[in-house]
């Protein structure tokens, strides 16, 4: 099966079809079609490390952060179509143990992978798979989860999971790649990519709390001072994944590592806790405190649902008679 070199440009708004190998999304109630290249992209961000691949279909939306980002599909198994109701028919790669994807692209560019994992009739609940990323030699291992979509099905209504996705960030030059599945609940695993990074995370106001000015290399930034043994409240909304960074208070007193667990509760319920280590910051400073030093990061990451909610954020287990923190949030993306 032959298919197309494609060169992505942010300038070039048109999209151009490939000679060879394109692949058809339809857009629009109408099922109206557009004529799609196909790409792909490769380093991980936040995510698992693995290799190998499988494919079978494909389809990306084009908006490549970068210049001139060209790829090229050199072993495909076949295409299939995944309906999402009310909405658009999008094809995708099919991934299996025995039908691996090769393909070569070029950066340096972001890529986003969206997967929908092939389920048996019936399921229910969490349903794990495991993909590998390859390479050359190296592999980066894929870890989702996903439940059974109640809005998208495959080709014969066949069941499909709600969508799970990584990032891949393509170092410069041209890179070889395959995607393969090493175990999903029904073998297969559909993907389709898009050029895009990831999403940054939003800074949250606390209301309330000492604002602490901190200033690192050529970045000043907005942190809230807490104390030891006296829980802040906070007023949190979701659906949301939130990061808690903190920094211990040094005082002249305190050498050397210094441990502390920060701990949130929401209504008496533990939603997270951890046991955590610093060391002072050789790089960061406060501006306009007298006599402390920040310490290096540490992190408290938790999920909350929808709506809005206090936590009570505790400082415990530490000399330190303050830290300063800084609520950072990532909206949930709508997965069907």
């Amino acid at each position: 099966m032959k298919m197309s070199d494609v060169r992505l440009q942010m300038a070039n708004v048109r999209r151009r079809e490939a000679a060879t190998g394109n692949v058809t999304l339809s857009v629009g109630p109408q099922g109206r079609s557009r004529r799609v290249p196909p790409g792909f992209a490769t380093r991980f961000f936040d995510s698992s490390d693995s290799l190998r691949m499988t494919a079978l279909c494909l389809c990306f939306l084009l908006a490549a952060p970068a210049l001139g980002a060209d790829m090229k599909v050199t072993k495909s198994a076949g295409t299939a179509k995944v309906s999402v109701i009310r909405r658009v028919d999008l094809d995708y790669h099919l991934l299996t143990k025995s039908a691996p994807l090769e393909f070569t692209v070029s950066g340096p560019t972001w890529l986003r992978v969206y997967t929908r994992a092939w389920l048996p009739s019936g399921s229910k609940g969490s349903q794990p798979y495991r993909l590998s990323l390859w390479q050359e030699d190296v592999e980066r291992p894929v870890e989702l989860a996903t439940e059974l979509s109640s809005s998208s099905y495959g080709p014969g209504r066949q069941p499909v999971g709600a969508w799970r996705s990584f990032f891949v960030e393509v170092p410069s030059g041209s890179n070889t790649y395959r995607l393969v599945v090493n175990d999903a609940p029904a073998g297969t695993v559909g993907v389709r990519f898009k050029f895009e990074g990831p999403r940054p995370w939003q800074p949250v106001v606390l209301s309330g709390l000492e604002v602490v000015r901190v200033a690192e290399g050529s970045d000043t930034s907005n942190w809230y001072r807490v104390a030891r043994g006296e829980p802040a409240r906070l007023a949190l909304s979701g659906p949301a994944r939130f990061r808690v960074r903190a920094r211990l208070d040094y005082d002249p007193s305190m050498l050397g590592a210094q441990n502390f667990v920060l701990s949130a509760r929401a209504d008496d319920k533990l939603v997270a806790s951890e046991n955590l280590r610093v060391s002072q910051s050789g790089t960061a400073l406060y501006l306009g405190s007298g006599g402390q030093v920040p310490s290096s990061q540490a992190q408290l990451r938790f999920r909350l649902g929808a709506g809005e909610q206090d936590i009570m954020l505790a400082l415990n287990g530490t000399l330190a008679k303050s830290a300063v923190i800084r609520v950072e949030k990532l909206a949930e993306e709508k997965y069907e």
